[in-house]
């Protein structure tokens, strides 16, 4: 992304932290409106900078790739984000920096992962977008109607994107449409949801003036970088995130609801069509099986472009990107301990067998042989002991072919304690590197975890269609009900549709809702979803999302498991209070109307 212009006066570097010190005149106010948005190619270079405050929340900080903050996994070391997520400590997103949620100190940092957080970015980028909105359009006197539009229309998305991007994690805050001066005293809304349908304007501006691609030939303002406009903000990308942001306002928690099935109908009726509306669109298609590692990683360090990409972060680090890849790896590629690994509970009750049957349902599920007639997604992405992983050692001899095969029994090579390293939970998670990313074969994956992907618009259709039309009603002029949007995931796999949802979960809605929860679970396992669907849907406080397991077991001399022992590793610390992450204190005390989040 060329002609980045920065103009330090412009930028609000922090959030309320700091609204009086940005009001301060400094050198480069000297810079007139009328120079920096006088065309096209001047106005994109300042929104330019947009994009580079969103945040990856799989690269973004160095040592916090880490993203399971649910159940789904568990990290080695204590004094990363997860490990005080788990005890409870919210106040640790201030103290410990570089997670996503504070990020680093310099917002145009080349890398990532010294750029600033969830929080400092989104403020800034909530001013930055209302500077554009306020200015651009009648200052743009040499840009052409279409060049206005493609300005105005990624303004508007990042308004609504940035005020998402912190409700999402801290609760409601006050919608702000303009350029603060002397008028920043605004209060929370009471209703999470009162900012969200005033967000829902933004996406609908941004869907009505930005294409369908900026590589259409029809397109002119993605002329000078045809083919290279992946991370331009699109139609789509507008249509997911407004889905999503109604969504997440018709969800229980934002609903204040004593029930996980407490949702909007009304808010879920308008994301599923707006869901519907972004589906309709022919370029957006589900990677097929055989091609599915496409949307997660790439051996030649280039972003995958698939047909499944909507929405993410821009650039293309390979430092963070090949150190995600790492953080869910093991003894075969290194000795330091810095992996993550999908946890036993997580495995077993989202993981079904081959029947579409949760494990517990299944009379094809043997406890004494749990990995056995399980769905074809378990095995796509998760590592069991004896599968192989090294391709080929070539010239590696003697111990070192230990580690063609996973030991993950009591003792063996690649189990903890017997190797520091070793996994902690009885599995491995390999969604993020194919078999040859070791120290022996070499192979370099580049990993990504996307915002928005086509797997995830599925999922979150059938959520919201469900509530708003039943198991199988459908938006007017749109062809799939929530059961079809679940069935085609499914099939994906296993075309012949013996996976598909059983009849046994489709006796009510709540408990297709569960069924679509557990598919969710499966599809976006790892992909940093899990801890934001488990607050939204209030389940927080619920045993069953607070422990972490593990699988002991020793291996008999037929090669299977024997001995198997469920352990609890670690259970979570969640009381009400843990459904919002604290604001900082000198924020919630610069006036009455911004209070602090409950029990903080």
């Amino acid at each position: 992304m060329n002609h980045i212009v920065k103009i330090s006066c412009l930028i609000c570097l922090m959030g309320l932290l700091s609204c009086e010190d940005y009001l301060d005149k400094t050198i480069e106010t000297d810079l007139q409106m009328e120079e920096v948005f006088k065309d096209f190619k001047n106005s994109q270079g300042f929104v330019e900078e947009m994009y580079a405050m969103i945040v990856d929340y799989g690269g973004a900080a160095h040592w916090q790739t880490f993203m399971a903050n649910g159940e789904d996994a568990i990290g080695t070391d204590t004094w990363r984000w997860d490990y005080s997520v788990d005890a409870g400590d919210y106040w640790a997103w201030l103290n410990e920096k570089r997670n996503i949620y504070y990020g680093g100190d310099d917002t145009n940092a080349e890398l990532a992962f010294d750029r600033h957080g969830i929080y400092r970015s989104s403020w800034a980028g909530i001013r930055k977008a209302n500077i554009v909105i306020a200015y651009a359009e009648s200052l743009m006197v040499d840009a052409t109607p279409q060049e206005i539009d493609a300005i105005m229309g990624q303004a508007y998305f990042f308004r609504g994107f940035f005020h998402h991007e912190i409700m999402k994690f801290w609760g409601s805050i006050p919608y702000i449409d303009r350029p603060l001066q002397d008028d920043w005293k605004l209060d929370r809304p009471e209703k999470w949801e009162e900012t969200a349908l005033k967000i829902d304007k933004d996406f609908d501006k941004a869907i009505e003036l930005l294409p369908v691609s900026w590589d259409d030939p029809s397109f002119a303002p993605g002329a000078k970088t045809r083919n290279q406009n992946l991370f331009r903000i699109t139609k789509g990308a507008a249509l997911a995130l407004k889905g999503k942001n109604l969504l997440f306002a018709a969800s229980p928690l934002m609903q204040k609801s004593e029930s996980t099935y407490g949702y909007n109908k009304v808010l879920c009726a308008l994301a599923a069509e707006a869901f519907a509306e972004l589906l309709k669109i022919d370029r957006y298609q589900l990677v097929a099986w055989d091609d599915y590692s496409s949307v997660f990683y790439t051996l030649d360090q280039k972003y995958p472009n698939t047909t499944e990409y909507i929405f993410s972060q821009a650039g293309n680090n390979f430092y963070y990107q090949e150190f995600l890849s790492q953080n869910w790896q093991a003894a075969p590629w290194a000795d330091q301990a810095l992996t993550s690994y999908p946890t036993h509970n997580y495995i077993h009750n989202y993981f079904g067998m081959k029947d579409g049957l949760a494990c517990n349902d299944s009379p094809l599920y043997d406890p004494n042989d749990p990995w056995s007639n399980r769905d074809p997604r378990f095995y796509k992405w998760v590592v069991i002991d004896g599968d192989q992983m090294i391709d080929d050692l070539g010239a590696a001899t003697g111990n070192n072919e230990v580690h063609r095969y996973a030991e993950f029994f009591n003792g063996g090579e690649h189990r903890y304690p017997a190797r520091e390293i070793g996994t902690r939970t009885g599995y491995l998670a390999k969604k993020w590197y194919p078999r040859s990313y070791n120290r022996f074969d070499g192979e370099m994956p580049s990993a990504f975890r996307v915002h928005v992907r086509l797997t995830d618009v599925y999922l979150m259709y059938a959520e919201a269609a469900v509530v708003a039309y039943g198991i199988e009603g459908k938006p007017s002029g749109f062809q799939l009900s929530a059961l079809d949007a679940i069935n085609a995931l499914r099939e994906r796999a296993v075309p012949d549709g013996s996976l598909n949802v059983q009849p046994q979960y489709l006796t009510s809605e709540n408990v297709f809702m569960d069924e679509i929860r557990r598919e969710r679970a499966v599809e976006m396992s790892w992909e940093g979803h899990r801890w934001m669907d488990i607050r939204r849907w209030k389940l927080g406080t619920d045993m069953k999302y607070r422990e972490k397991t593990e699988i002991t077991f020793d291996r008999s001399s037929s090669g299977k498991p024997i001995n198997l022992v469920e352990k609890v590793l670690r259970t979570k610390v969640f009381e009400e209070k843990h459904y919002w992450l604290p604001f900082p204190k000198g924020d919630a005390e610069l006036y009455v109307g911004f209070q602090q989040n409950p029990g903080w």
